[in-house]
């Protein structure tokens, strides 16, 4: 593969709104070092400064509502993402010459792209994900409502996830103007739920093929965002996945089930005793053997006894090495494959890394996720969400025009004025400028301003904006 076109594939400097304004003040600070593009370190600028990124801070990666600090949060799990993100690229970039060049730029991408990955995250986690997903099928078949939709549009509106929620907000709310590289370095599917429904996924190898059942769970891009995605697909000059999103994937699988085992042992969730049968369990496996040694019950009880503080790093760091290793190894090999798919091929060979990884996901579900305290959190805050959306509902059953006064603060039924009012501003106007497009239903954008604007609180300001609604006594759903 030619330097240009391994550049066209990875990098896309093209913006929708066209290039940089040249009046730009701080244009002239971004010049190229080291084969950096100045491009992308704007789009690090940007992504450093939009209010998505901090809202991060206050919504929790497992336990919702949680005020100590040692719980690792959207923003801090985002962090450290990046952190793996770039490890991953460097140990690829170690082991394929052509990507020497681009590793300025690459690490660029994907530092942005790791911070932005989960800008689109409803408060409460994955279980608000579902409460919204839930929600959203309840309100779509009321007979009241479905005759303004068309069915393309009821299936998009079931098809809520935060991937495709991040990139909603990124370019249509918060108008970013990220360039288009940038941007598809963060889609996980690239592709509508219409298009998936049709069975136009493309598979690993480029293999067309029907999406699982899962498909409203995933798919990458809302139709309120496919003209987006047509530019992306032209400009790129394919419709498969970018390489650097498979990266980010992989830095994310490690940072939260590392993470995760480690918020719940400072938790009290699992113990020494937890993390010692889990040492157990990898020994037992006969395929992990060059592990065996390394996690034996023995040597991290000894590391328990003698330094409480190392043991849990001690085994992150083998975990991650073993992890790296095979990611990078796996591209590396497969290098043309990688590039031109953007999927990462794990179906040959043995992947001892993968197998570790695998085993905490699965350890963490058992003894983690599914622990009392933790579906305790999340039915606190899914109760919460389900008010939220129960209140704002009854803005779904408004005249169009009389729901435009009331969203304009220029009119209509005074109680529900002031509850659109209390939608934020770009939201609004992200509103008003679809429907005066008109390529989509009112009815749909009007579901998703109520949508955009209730999965972009973090956990703290939903539970306060829902006891604000409610009156203060109130506690719970």
């Amino acid at each position: 593969m030619s330097e240009s076109n391994l550049a066209d594939r990875l990098f896309c400097a093209k913006r929708i709104r066209g290039d940089l304004v040249s009046s730009d003040p701080l244009l002239g600070e971004f010049t190229a070092l080291d084969g950096e593009d100045y491009g992308l370190e704007l789009d690090r600028l940007k992504t450093t400064l939009t209010s998505p990124v901090r809202r991060l801070q206050q919504k929790t990666q497992v336990f919702p509502l949680d005020v100590q600090a040692s719980s690792r949060s959207r923003l801090t799990h985002s962090l450290e993402t990046k952190a793996y993100a770039r490890v991953l690229g460097m140990a690829i970039a170690r082991r394929r010459l052509e990507l020497r060049l681009h590793t300025g730029n690459m690490l660029l991408c994907l530092g942005s792209a790791a911070m932005l990955h989960d800008v689109g995250n409803p408060p409460f986690g994955h279980f608000g994900e579902h409460v919204l997903r839930s929600w959203l099928t309840e309100v779509v078949d009321r007979q009241e409502l479905r005759y303004l939709l068309r069915e393309y549009e009821v299936e998009d509106l079931k098809a809520f996830n935060g991937n495709a929620q991040g990139i909603r907000q990124l370019h249509t709310i918060q108008d970013l103007n990220l360039t288009l590289g940038q941007i598809a370095a963060i889609i996980k599917v690239p592709y509508t739920i219409t298009e998936l429904l049709q069975g136009k996924w493309r598979g690993m190898g480029g293999i067309t093929g029907n999406f699982p059942a899962w498909a409203h769970a995933h798919a990458g891009v809302f139709l309120s965002e496919k003209s987006l995605l047509d530019e992306i697909r032209t400009a790129r000059h394919t419709s498969n996945r970018h390489p650097f999103s498979s990266i980010i994937e992989c830095a994310d699988d490690l940072a939260y089930t590392l993470a995760d085992l480690e918020d719940a042992f400072d938790r009290g969730v699992i113990d020494r005793y937890s993390v010692l049968q889990l040492c157990e369990i990898i020994c037992s496996i006969p395929e992990l053997n060059s592990f065996h040694e390394l996690l034996s019950v023995h040597k991290v009880r000894d590391l328990f006894l003698q330094s409480p503080s190392e043991a849990l790093p001690y085994l992150r760091s083998v975990i991650s090495k073993a992890y790296i290793s095979d990611v990078a190894d796996t591209a590396a090999t497969e290098f043309r494959r990688f590039i031109e798919t953007g999927e990462i091929d794990f179906t040959r060979g043995e992947h001892q890394g993968l197998t570790l990884i695998q085993l905490l996901k699965d350890y963490e579900l058992k003894h983690v996720y599914s622990h009392e305290s933790v579906e305790g959190l999340e039915l606190t805050g899914g109760g919460y969400l389900r008010g939220l959306l129960k209140i704002f509902m009854r803005l779904l059953f408004e005249e169009p025009d009389q729901f435009r006064l009331e969203l304009t603060g220029r009119g209509g039924e005074p109680w529900l004025r002031r509850l659109a009012r209390r939608i934020s501003r770009r939201h609004r106007e992200a509103y008003l400028q679809a429907t005066s497009e008109g390529q989509l239903s009112e009815m749909y954008l009007r579901i998703r301003l109520i949508v955009d604007y209730i999965s972009g609180m973090t956990d703290t300001y939903a539970a306060a904006e829902y006891r604000l609604l409610c009156g203060d006594a109130a506690a719970g759903v």
